[in-house]
């Protein structure tokens, strides 16, 4: 009976989300606006930490979450004088694919991305 009970707990515990660190090559656009970063990412738990380099001019550290399939990060960049913050919000299609959108503000902008893992 103990051993039964037992099997019951564990196949009601959540199973773990998939660790997404690594080196992501993002390929996305707003409003047509090619967005095609590469990403860094380190999963400590349920938090993202890590940076986005665009060029050799704009790079920028990110943080975020996972959520089971949900993955979200943020980061802020500078562009002719105003600083815009990106918020990537997608779902883990596999170990090494995202699909998603961006937002920015403060121009109220987005758009669509993938994320594949290098």
């Amino acid at each position: 009976m103990k051993t039964l009970v037992f099997f019951v707990l564990l196949a009601a515990l959540p199973a773990s989300a998939a660790d997404i660190s690594g080196v992501w090559k993002v390929d996305g656009a707003i409003e047509d606006n090619p967005v095609t970063p590469t990403c860094t990412l380190k999963q400590t738990d349920a938090k993202i930490s890590g940076n986005c380099v665009f060029d050799a001019e704009h790079a920028a550290d990110l943080t975020g979450e996972v959520k089971g399939k949900q993955v979200t990060w943020k980061l802020t960049i500078a562009h002719e004088g105003t600083d815009y913050t990106l918020t990537f919000d997608g779902t883990l299609d596999s170990d090494s694919s995202i699909k998603g959108t961006i937002a920015v503000t403060p121009s109220d902008s987005n758009g669509d991305f993938t994320a594949k893992k290098q």
